[in-house]
Protein backbone atom coordinates (compact mmCIF):
# COMPACT_ATOMS: atom_id res chain seq x y z
CA UNK A 1 0.00 0.00 0.00
CA UNK A 2 2.84 2.38 0.84
CA UNK A 3 4.41 1.65 -2.55
CA UNK A 4 1.17 2.50 -4.34
CA UNK A 5 0.85 5.69 -2.32
CA UNK A 6 4.46 6.60 -3.14
CA UNK A 7 3.84 6.09 -6.86
CA UNK A 8 0.75 8.26 -6.66
CA UNK A 9 2.65 11.10 -4.96
CA UNK A 10 5.47 10.76 -7.51
CA UNK A 11 3.06 11.13 -10.43
CA UNK A 12 1.31 14.04 -8.70
CA UNK A 13 4.33 16.18 -7.87
CA UNK A 14 6.92 15.28 -10.52
CA UNK A 15 6.90 16.82 -13.99
CA UNK A 16 7.87 13.97 -16.38
CA UNK A 17 9.07 16.52 -18.96
CA UNK A 18 12.00 17.26 -16.66
CA UNK A 19 13.30 13.77 -17.47
CA UNK A 20 12.83 14.09 -21.24
CA UNK A 21 16.54 14.59 -21.87
CA UNK A 22 17.44 11.55 -19.78
CA UNK A 23 14.87 9.40 -21.59
CA UNK A 24 16.21 10.49 -24.98
CA UNK A 25 19.80 9.81 -23.91
CA UNK A 26 18.93 6.38 -22.46
CA UNK A 27 17.19 5.27 -25.67
CA UNK A 28 20.06 6.56 -27.79
CA UNK A 29 22.59 4.71 -25.64
CA UNK A 30 20.61 1.46 -25.79
CA UNK A 31 19.95 1.54 -29.55
CA UNK A 32 22.68 3.72 -31.04
CA UNK A 33 19.97 5.79 -32.74
CA UNK A 34 18.90 9.39 -32.26
CA UNK A 35 15.68 9.62 -30.27
CA UNK A 36 13.71 12.84 -29.90
CA UNK A 37 10.52 13.67 -28.02
CA UNK A 38 9.34 16.99 -29.40
CA UNK A 39 5.98 17.00 -27.65
CA UNK A 40 5.13 17.04 -23.95
CA UNK A 41 5.06 13.91 -21.81
CA UNK A 42 2.00 13.22 -19.67
CA UNK A 43 1.95 10.67 -16.83
CA UNK A 44 -1.24 9.17 -15.39
CA UNK A 45 -1.67 6.88 -12.40
CA UNK A 46 -4.02 4.11 -11.22
CA UNK A 47 -5.32 1.72 -12.24
CA UNK A 48 -3.00 2.29 -15.22
CA UNK A 49 0.46 3.80 -15.02
CA UNK A 50 0.11 5.49 -18.40
CA UNK A 51 2.62 7.46 -20.45
CA UNK A 52 1.44 9.77 -23.23
CA UNK A 53 3.72 11.69 -25.54
CA UNK A 54 3.36 14.13 -28.38
CA UNK A 55 5.47 14.06 -31.52
CA UNK A 56 8.67 12.03 -31.57
CA UNK A 57 11.34 10.61 -33.86
CA UNK A 58 13.57 7.55 -33.94
CA UNK A 59 16.61 7.91 -36.18
CA UNK A 60 18.35 5.81 -38.81
CA UNK A 61 21.73 4.16 -38.19
CA UNK A 62 24.91 5.52 -39.84
CA UNK A 63 25.08 4.83 -43.56
CA UNK A 64 21.36 5.38 -44.14
CA UNK A 65 19.41 8.53 -45.05
CA UNK A 66 19.40 11.22 -42.37
CA UNK A 67 15.61 11.21 -42.23
CA UNK A 68 14.22 9.34 -39.19
CA UNK A 69 13.41 5.67 -39.48
CA UNK A 70 10.16 6.34 -37.61
CA UNK A 71 8.22 9.36 -36.45
CA UNK A 72 4.81 9.87 -34.87
CA UNK A 73 2.42 12.58 -33.76
CA UNK A 74 0.94 11.00 -30.64
CA UNK A 75 1.69 7.85 -28.63
CA UNK A 76 0.26 6.22 -25.51
CA UNK A 77 1.41 3.23 -23.46
CA UNK A 78 0.19 2.09 -20.05
CA UNK A 79 0.63 -0.80 -17.61
CA UNK A 80 -1.73 -1.91 -14.83
CA UNK A 81 -0.21 -1.11 -11.43
CA UNK A 82 -1.38 -3.96 -9.16
CA UNK A 83 -0.33 -6.87 -11.46
CA UNK A 84 3.00 -5.10 -11.93
CA UNK A 85 3.59 -5.43 -8.19
CA UNK A 86 3.19 -9.23 -8.60
CA UNK A 87 5.69 -9.40 -11.45
CA UNK A 88 2.99 -9.63 -14.14
CA UNK A 89 2.88 -7.18 -17.02
CA UNK A 90 -0.59 -6.16 -18.19
CA UNK A 91 -0.23 -3.53 -20.89
CA UNK A 92 -3.05 -1.16 -21.78
CA UNK A 93 -3.93 -0.51 -25.42
CA UNK A 94 -0.86 0.69 -27.28
CA UNK A 95 -1.89 3.66 -29.41
CA UNK A 96 0.20 5.31 -32.09
CA UNK A 97 -1.23 8.09 -34.25
CA UNK A 98 0.29 9.71 -37.32
CA UNK A 99 3.20 7.27 -37.49
CA UNK A 100 5.57 7.30 -40.46
CA UNK A 101 7.81 4.24 -40.64
CA UNK A 102 10.51 4.14 -43.35
CA UNK A 103 12.20 0.78 -43.89
CA UNK A 104 15.24 0.64 -46.18
CA UNK A 105 17.37 -2.23 -47.45
CA UNK A 106 20.64 -0.99 -48.94
CA UNK A 107 22.28 -2.44 -52.04
CA UNK A 108 24.57 -4.49 -49.76
CA UNK A 109 21.50 -6.17 -48.21
CA UNK A 110 21.66 -4.45 -44.81
CA UNK A 111 18.37 -3.11 -43.43
CA UNK A 112 17.89 -0.07 -41.22
CA UNK A 113 15.79 -2.14 -38.80
CA UNK A 114 18.71 -4.42 -37.93
CA UNK A 115 20.46 -4.14 -34.57
CA UNK A 116 17.91 -1.91 -32.87
CA UNK A 117 17.96 -3.87 -29.63
CA UNK A 118 21.73 -4.27 -29.53
CA UNK A 119 23.16 -7.58 -28.35
CA UNK A 120 20.56 -9.76 -26.69
CA UNK A 121 21.10 -10.36 -23.00
CA UNK A 122 20.05 -13.50 -21.18
CA UNK A 123 17.07 -12.84 -18.96
CA UNK A 124 15.99 -16.13 -17.30
CA UNK A 125 13.00 -14.52 -15.62
CA UNK A 126 11.63 -13.12 -18.89
CA UNK A 127 10.40 -16.54 -20.05
CA UNK A 128 8.34 -16.98 -16.89
CA UNK A 129 6.84 -13.50 -16.92
CA UNK A 130 3.24 -13.35 -18.09
CA UNK A 131 2.74 -10.44 -20.48
CA UNK A 132 -0.60 -9.37 -21.93
CA UNK A 133 -1.57 -6.41 -24.10
CA UNK A 134 -5.10 -5.04 -24.15
CA UNK A 135 -4.72 -4.29 -27.86
CA UNK A 136 -2.97 -2.18 -30.47
CA UNK A 137 -4.26 0.86 -32.34
CA UNK A 138 -2.30 2.34 -35.25
CA UNK A 139 -4.10 5.27 -36.83
CA UNK A 140 -3.60 7.48 -39.89
CA UNK A 141 -0.11 6.20 -40.49
CA UNK A 142 2.26 5.39 -43.34
CA UNK A 143 4.69 2.54 -44.00
CA UNK A 144 7.26 2.60 -46.79
CA UNK A 145 9.84 0.04 -47.85
CA UNK A 146 12.70 0.83 -50.24
CA UNK A 147 14.67 -2.18 -51.48
CA UNK A 148 17.81 -0.96 -53.24
CA UNK A 149 18.80 -4.55 -54.11
CA UNK A 150 15.84 -4.72 -56.51
CA UNK A 151 15.21 -1.00 -57.19
CA UNK A 152 11.75 -1.39 -55.69
CA UNK A 153 9.61 0.85 -53.51
CA UNK A 154 6.41 -0.14 -51.73
CA UNK A 155 4.31 2.28 -49.74
CA UNK A 156 1.16 1.89 -47.68
CA UNK A 157 -0.66 5.12 -46.91
CA UNK A 158 -3.76 5.74 -44.77
CA UNK A 159 -2.63 2.75 -42.70
CA UNK A 160 -4.87 1.71 -39.81
CA UNK A 161 -4.37 -1.36 -37.62
CA UNK A 162 -6.56 -2.53 -34.74
CA UNK A 163 -6.25 -5.68 -32.64
CA UNK A 164 -8.08 -7.16 -29.73
CA UNK A 165 -6.36 -8.42 -26.58
CA UNK A 166 -2.99 -10.13 -27.07
CA UNK A 167 -2.38 -12.91 -24.55
CA UNK A 168 0.16 -15.73 -25.12
CA UNK A 169 -1.59 -19.07 -25.54
CA UNK A 170 -4.93 -17.50 -26.46
CA UNK A 171 -6.32 -16.66 -29.93
CA UNK A 172 -5.84 -13.19 -31.35
CA UNK A 173 -9.18 -11.41 -31.71
CA UNK A 174 -10.61 -8.50 -33.63
CA UNK A 175 -7.64 -7.83 -35.92
CA UNK A 176 -8.20 -5.43 -38.83
CA UNK A 177 -5.63 -3.83 -41.11
CA UNK A 178 -6.49 -1.42 -43.92
CA UNK A 179 -4.68 1.04 -46.13
CA UNK A 180 -3.82 2.04 -49.67
CA UNK A 181 -0.94 0.24 -51.44
CA UNK A 182 1.36 2.09 -53.83
CA UNK A 183 3.89 0.50 -56.19
CA UNK A 184 5.38 1.31 -59.58
CA UNK A 185 2.71 0.66 -62.19
CA UNK A 186 -0.20 0.84 -59.76
CA UNK A 187 -3.01 3.33 -60.32
CA UNK A 188 -1.91 6.89 -59.37
CA UNK A 189 -4.16 6.90 -56.33
CA UNK A 190 -2.98 3.46 -55.18
CA UNK A 191 -5.01 0.33 -54.52
CA UNK A 192 -7.07 0.18 -51.32
CA UNK A 193 -6.98 -3.05 -49.31
CA UNK A 194 -8.45 -4.41 -46.09
CA UNK A 195 -8.02 -7.60 -44.06
CA UNK A 196 -10.25 -8.47 -41.11
CA UNK A 197 -9.66 -11.54 -38.92
CA UNK A 198 -12.19 -12.00 -36.08
CA UNK A 199 -10.09 -14.75 -34.48
CA UNK A 200 -6.71 -16.36 -35.18
CA UNK A 201 -5.14 -19.09 -33.05
CA UNK A 202 -1.36 -19.50 -33.25
CA UNK A 203 0.49 -21.91 -30.96
CA UNK A 204 3.28 -20.48 -28.79
CA UNK A 205 5.93 -22.27 -30.86
CA UNK A 206 4.40 -20.83 -34.08
CA UNK A 207 3.94 -24.35 -35.45
CA UNK A 208 0.17 -24.32 -35.99
CA UNK A 209 -2.29 -21.71 -37.28
CA UNK A 210 -6.08 -21.70 -37.29
CA UNK A 211 -8.11 -18.84 -38.80
CA UNK A 212 -11.75 -20.01 -38.88
CA UNK A 213 -12.91 -16.96 -40.82
CA UNK A 214 -11.43 -13.92 -42.54
CA UNK A 215 -12.56 -11.26 -44.98
CA UNK A 216 -10.33 -9.34 -47.36
CA UNK A 217 -10.59 -6.84 -50.17
CA UNK A 218 -8.23 -5.56 -52.85
CA UNK A 219 -9.64 -2.81 -55.00
CA UNK A 220 -13.14 -3.91 -56.00
CA UNK A 221 -12.46 -7.59 -55.27
CA UNK A 222 -13.80 -8.87 -51.97
CA UNK A 223 -13.24 -12.32 -50.49
CA UNK A 224 -13.95 -14.37 -47.42
CA UNK A 225 -12.55 -17.69 -46.33
CA UNK A 226 -10.55 -19.67 -43.78
CA UNK A 227 -6.95 -20.87 -43.28
CA UNK A 228 -5.50 -23.60 -41.08
CA UNK A 229 -2.35 -25.67 -41.03
CA UNK A 230 1.13 -26.21 -39.66
CA UNK A 231 4.62 -24.76 -40.13
CA UNK A 232 6.70 -27.75 -39.03
CA UNK A 233 9.45 -29.25 -41.17
CA UNK A 234 7.22 -28.72 -44.22
CA UNK A 235 4.53 -26.06 -44.57
CA UNK A 236 1.06 -27.57 -44.81
CA UNK A 237 -1.91 -25.23 -45.16
CA UNK A 238 -5.48 -25.57 -46.32
CA UNK A 239 -8.52 -23.37 -46.52
CA UNK A 240 -11.30 -21.91 -48.60
CA UNK A 241 -12.00 -18.69 -50.48
CA UNK A 242 -15.15 -17.19 -51.94
CA UNK A 243 -15.12 -13.88 -53.81
CA UNK A 244 -17.74 -11.40 -54.87
CA UNK A 245 -18.46 -10.79 -58.55
CA UNK A 246 -15.76 -8.29 -59.56
CA UNK A 247 -14.39 -6.58 -62.65
CA UNK A 248 -11.07 -8.29 -63.45
CA UNK A 249 -10.17 -5.66 -66.06
CA UNK A 250 -10.51 -2.83 -63.56
CA UNK A 251 -8.57 -4.76 -60.91
CA UNK A 252 -5.71 -5.56 -63.32
CA UNK A 253 -5.60 -1.94 -64.49
CA UNK A 254 -5.30 -0.68 -60.91
CA UNK A 255 -2.38 -3.10 -60.39
CA UNK A 256 -0.64 -1.90 -63.54
CA UNK A 257 -1.35 -5.04 -65.57
CA UNK A 258 -2.82 -4.74 -69.07
CA UNK A 259 -5.73 -7.10 -69.64
CA UNK A 260 -6.02 -8.89 -73.01
CA UNK A 261 -7.77 -6.85 -75.71
CA UNK A 262 -10.72 -8.90 -76.85
CA UNK A 263 -13.38 -8.38 -79.51
CA UNK A 264 -15.93 -7.67 -76.81
CA UNK A 265 -14.49 -5.19 -74.27
CA UNK A 266 -17.18 -6.26 -71.79
CA UNK A 267 -15.49 -9.64 -71.27
CA UNK A 268 -13.58 -10.33 -68.05
CA UNK A 269 -15.78 -7.84 -66.19
CA UNK A 270 -17.81 -10.34 -64.15
CA UNK A 271 -15.60 -12.83 -62.34
CA UNK A 272 -16.59 -14.91 -59.33
CA UNK A 273 -14.47 -17.61 -57.67
CA UNK A 274 -15.21 -20.15 -54.95
CA UNK A 275 -12.86 -22.97 -54.02
CA UNK A 276 -11.22 -25.11 -51.39
CA UNK A 277 -7.43 -25.33 -51.54
CA UNK A 278 -4.44 -27.11 -50.03
CA UNK A 279 -0.70 -26.43 -49.96
CA UNK A 280 1.27 -29.48 -48.85
CA UNK A 281 5.09 -29.15 -48.85
CA UNK A 282 5.07 -27.50 -52.29
CA UNK A 283 2.16 -29.41 -53.80
CA UNK A 284 -0.96 -27.37 -54.62
CA UNK A 285 -4.53 -28.59 -54.90
CA UNK A 286 -7.66 -26.56 -55.72
CA UNK A 287 -10.63 -28.88 -55.46
CA UNK A 288 -13.49 -28.20 -55.88
CA UNK A 289 -13.30 -25.08 -58.03
CA UNK A 290 -16.27 -22.98 -59.12
CA UNK A 291 -15.63 -20.10 -61.51
CA UNK A 292 -17.95 -17.62 -63.17
CA UNK A 293 -16.48 -16.04 -66.31
CA UNK A 294 -18.94 -13.38 -67.45
CA UNK A 295 -21.96 -15.47 -68.62
CA UNK A 296 -20.23 -18.84 -68.34
CA UNK A 297 -20.16 -21.06 -65.24
CA UNK A 298 -17.28 -23.49 -64.79
CA UNK A 299 -16.62 -26.26 -62.27
CA UNK A 300 -13.49 -28.34 -61.97
CA UNK A 301 -10.20 -28.75 -60.14
CA UNK A 302 -6.47 -28.04 -60.33
CA UNK A 303 -3.53 -30.06 -59.00
CA UNK A 304 0.20 -29.47 -59.11
CA UNK A 305 2.76 -31.78 -57.53
CA UNK A 306 5.82 -30.60 -55.63
CA UNK A 307 9.25 -30.65 -57.24
CA UNK A 308 11.70 -28.56 -59.24
CA UNK A 309 9.71 -28.47 -62.49
CA UNK A 310 6.09 -29.32 -61.72
CA UNK A 311 3.29 -29.26 -64.27
CA UNK A 312 -0.20 -28.33 -63.12
CA UNK A 313 -3.13 -30.43 -64.30
CA UNK A 314 -6.66 -29.05 -64.52
CA UNK A 315 -10.16 -30.00 -65.57
CA UNK A 316 -12.80 -27.36 -66.31
CA UNK A 317 -16.39 -28.00 -67.38
CA UNK A 318 -18.47 -25.08 -68.60
CA UNK A 319 -22.10 -24.67 -69.59
CA UNK A 320 -22.09 -22.19 -72.49
CA UNK A 321 -19.41 -19.96 -74.02
CA UNK A 322 -19.52 -17.43 -76.84
CA UNK A 323 -15.99 -17.86 -78.19
CA UNK A 324 -16.16 -14.87 -80.57
CA UNK A 325 -16.32 -12.46 -77.62
CA UNK A 326 -12.87 -13.56 -76.44
CA UNK A 327 -11.03 -13.47 -79.78
CA UNK A 328 -8.05 -11.04 -79.54
CA UNK A 329 -8.48 -7.77 -81.40
CA UNK A 330 -6.36 -7.53 -84.53
CA UNK A 331 -4.93 -4.03 -84.67
CA UNK A 332 -1.80 -3.57 -86.82
CA UNK A 333 -1.00 -0.32 -84.98
CA UNK A 334 -0.69 -1.99 -81.59
CA UNK A 335 1.55 -4.90 -80.58
CA UNK A 336 -0.26 -8.21 -80.13
CA UNK A 337 -0.93 -9.56 -76.67
CA UNK A 338 1.81 -12.04 -75.77
CA UNK A 339 1.35 -14.38 -72.85
CA UNK A 340 4.33 -13.88 -70.49
CA UNK A 341 5.35 -17.54 -70.43
CA UNK A 342 8.77 -16.78 -68.93
CA UNK A 343 7.14 -15.25 -65.85
CA UNK A 344 4.51 -18.00 -65.74
CA UNK A 345 6.96 -20.87 -66.07
CA UNK A 346 6.23 -21.93 -62.50
CA UNK A 347 2.54 -22.12 -63.47
CA UNK A 348 2.86 -24.14 -66.67
CA UNK A 349 0.02 -26.59 -67.00
CA UNK A 350 -1.98 -28.97 -69.16
CA UNK A 351 -5.59 -29.90 -68.91
CA UNK A 352 -9.01 -30.42 -70.38
CA UNK A 353 -11.64 -27.78 -71.09
CA UNK A 354 -15.12 -29.15 -71.72
CA UNK A 355 -18.06 -27.04 -72.89
CA UNK A 356 -21.61 -28.28 -73.00
CA UNK A 357 -22.34 -25.67 -75.67
CA UNK A 358 -20.15 -23.18 -77.55
CA UNK A 359 -20.91 -20.66 -80.27
CA UNK A 360 -18.67 -18.87 -82.75
CA UNK A 361 -20.51 -16.37 -84.92
CA UNK A 362 -23.28 -18.45 -86.55
CA UNK A 363 -21.73 -21.80 -85.67
CA UNK A 364 -23.16 -23.61 -82.65
CA UNK A 365 -21.31 -26.59 -81.18
CA UNK A 366 -22.25 -29.04 -78.46
CA UNK A 367 -20.01 -31.28 -76.41
CA UNK A 368 -16.76 -29.41 -77.16
CA UNK A 369 -13.53 -30.77 -75.64
CA UNK A 370 -10.21 -28.88 -75.77
CA UNK A 371 -6.91 -30.27 -74.49
CA UNK A 372 -4.68 -27.30 -73.64
CA UNK A 373 -0.99 -27.00 -72.85
CA UNK A 374 1.01 -24.04 -71.51
CA UNK A 375 4.81 -24.28 -71.57
CA UNK A 376 7.83 -22.38 -72.94
CA UNK A 377 6.26 -22.40 -76.41
CA UNK A 378 3.10 -20.65 -75.23
CA UNK A 379 -0.55 -21.65 -74.88
CA UNK A 380 -1.83 -24.10 -77.48
CA UNK A 381 -4.20 -26.97 -78.06
CA UNK A 382 -2.67 -30.44 -77.97
CA UNK A 383 -5.22 -31.82 -80.43
CA UNK A 384 -8.07 -30.47 -82.58
CA UNK A 385 -11.22 -29.71 -80.61
CA UNK A 386 -13.72 -32.53 -80.42
CA UNK A 387 -17.42 -31.77 -80.81
CA UNK A 388 -20.41 -34.01 -80.49
CA UNK A 389 -22.60 -31.92 -82.75
CA UNK A 390 -22.34 -28.83 -84.95
CA UNK A 391 -25.21 -26.71 -86.20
Amino acid sequence: MLILLGLGVLVWVVDPNAFKGRIEAAVQEATGREFTLAGDIELKFFPWLALRTGAGEFGNPPGFPREPMASWQHARLGVRVVPLMRGELEVDRIMLEGADVRLTRRADGKGNWEGIGGEAQDQPDAKNRHVTVDGVDLRDSRLSFVDETAARRVEISALNLTTGAIDPGRPFTGTTIAGVAHMQGFAPGGVPFRLAVPEAALTEDYSKLDVPDFSASLGAMEAQGAVRGSFGGAVRLEGSIDTNTFDARALLASLGVAAPRTTDPATLTRIDLASAWKFDAGAISIDPLALQLDDTHFTGNFHRAAGDDPVGEFTLRGDRLDIARYVPVTDPKSPPFVLPTAELRALKFRGVLELAQATYDDVEMKGVTLRLLLDEQGLRSQSPPKTAAVK
